[in-house]
């Protein structure tokens, strides 16, 4: 409640005191016909009509010379942001990368430049702001590797492994990058939208991360290794928790690479409704998957003998024990989640990528023969390979895994050579 208000220019400056409180508050109404309120700091009347009056002034120059009037803290901006897209992700029409803009804006970004008004960022804050985010990174790596190491028996080597870490210079990726840009962005048309910057000065975000490499994929010799010994060790596990996520994992798997999906982003969410038959108008039956990712919704088709894979899962979940076929199951368009185990938890695609790591260590599938590290990931460009090696036409391959012509060309080029080994080699088909 006011307690005392002056009107020190008639509908644009107002000068005030609240109930219990002797400091002078303002109310200043902006060109764009929006009032902004701002304490003036002090209990003297003649020095709160000068504050008052000199932020009504600076701000008719302000816009006048096309800067923002006013302003806001980078902390409260940021959080209109994560608001607005967290509401789209709850209406199902965000896309799935804003979960990753939420988690870079409150764990990167409001860390760094909360405290800041947005309209003040600039070129320097910008590239302190990357020197703290590699260090920061490269600390948590850091503590990962510890910690790993603490949890295994052969810790006095993870322990030394971890020391090497923390030596190394680190530099953040080009795809890290990217993300936090794209989050940054976000924030900062927050901040055009609603006035509190102008696009004259909003910087320009820069990208000279370190260069991504393409993930290492698995040979036709070593991939029929993968899911033949997957088989037996999947039953394996020192505990029932392990046995289950192995289980799961050994199907997750086996579609990965039979779906070119990718892990995580867009696997974590998959449910049974997403999946669909589809006939064509030759009445040819084919299994569908609708997946959200990184470029939004898409549709996939996927190999025929993905309906074994996810028939297994369906014998999993206890909770589908009512549906006598995958068949059944599909018609019923169940919102039950696809990656579930046989007491009816949900398996978490880090939890299922920690299990393949240890899967590929204990067969010496860790790396490559190009000395790449292989993951869960590394199943897609698997697919991606084995696709193009069938003579898969690179523009309808590039559609099916939800990426760009020119990504497939970047990351796959370079394996053209075992590819089309025949026609480099000279030798005349038989």
């Amino acid at each position: 409640m006011t307690a005392k208000s002056l009107n020190l220019l008639p509908n644009k400056v107002t000068i005030y005191q609240r109930d219990r409180s002797a400091r002078w508050q303002a109310r200043i109404k902006l060109k764009s016909g929006e009032w902004y309120r701002f304490t003036t700091g002090t209990r003297d009347e003649a020095d709160a009509r000068e504050a008052a009056l000199k932020f009504y002034y600076s701000a008719d120059y302000r816009e006048q010379n096309k800067l923002p009037q006013s302003t806001r803290k980078f902390a409260a901006v940021a959080q209109y942001a994560v608001t607005r897209m967290q509401s789209e992700l709850d209406e199902e029409s965000g896309k799935v990368v804003y979960k990753h803009y939420i988690a870079v804006i409150k764990n990167y970004l409001i860390p760094f430049f909360g405290k800041t008004d947005i309209a003040n960022i600039g070129v320097n804050d910008l590239k302190d702001f990357n020197e703290w985010r590699d260090k920061t990174i490269a600390e948590q790596n850091w503590l990962s590797a510890v910690q790993a190491a603490k949890n295994r028996a052969t810790n006095t080597e993870q322990l030394n492994a971890a020391k090497e870490i923390k030596k190394k210079p680190f530099k953040a990726a080009q795809s890290t990058i990217n993300t936090h840009n794209s989050a940054l962005n976000r924030v900062f048309d927050e901040a055009l939208l609603r006035g509190w910057i102008t696009s004259s000065i909003k910087p320009v975000l820069l990208n000279k991360g370190v260069k991504p490499e393409s993930r290492g994929a698995f040979t036709p010799e070593e991939y029929p290794a993968i899911y033949t010994n997957m088989r037996k060790w999947s039953k394996t596990g020192r505990t029932d928790e392990t046995t289950e996520l192995r289980e799961v994992l050994r199907e997750y798997v086996l579609i990965l690479a039979n779906t070119g999906i990718r892990h995580g982003t867009e696997a974590a969410n998959l449910k049974w409704k997403h999946i669909v038959w589809f006939v064509n108008s030759a009445g040819e039956q084919y299994l569908t998957i609708n997946v959200d990712g990184k470029r939004g919704k898409r549709e996939l088709v996927a190999r025929d003998n993905t309906t074994d894979y996810l028939d297994r899962l369906r014998q999993l979940n206890p909770r589908l024990t009512k549906h006598e076929t995958l068949d059944d199951l599909l018609k019923a368009k169940s919102d039950e989640f696809v990656l579930v185990g046989r007491t009816g938890k949900q398996m978490l695609t880090n939890s299922l990528a920690a299990s393949f790591r240890q899967f590929l260590k204990e067969y010496e599938l860790t790396l490559g023969g190009d000395e790449k590290p292989r993951s869960l990931y590394s199943l897609r460009h698997t697919y991606a390979t084995f696709a193009l090696a069938d003579g898969r036409n690179i523009h309808k391959l590039a559609v099916q895994m939800g990426t760009s012509v020119g990504m497939l060309e970047k990351y796959y080029s370079k394996v053209s050579a075992r590819l089309n080994a025949k026609e480099h080699s000279g030798r005349k088909d038989q």
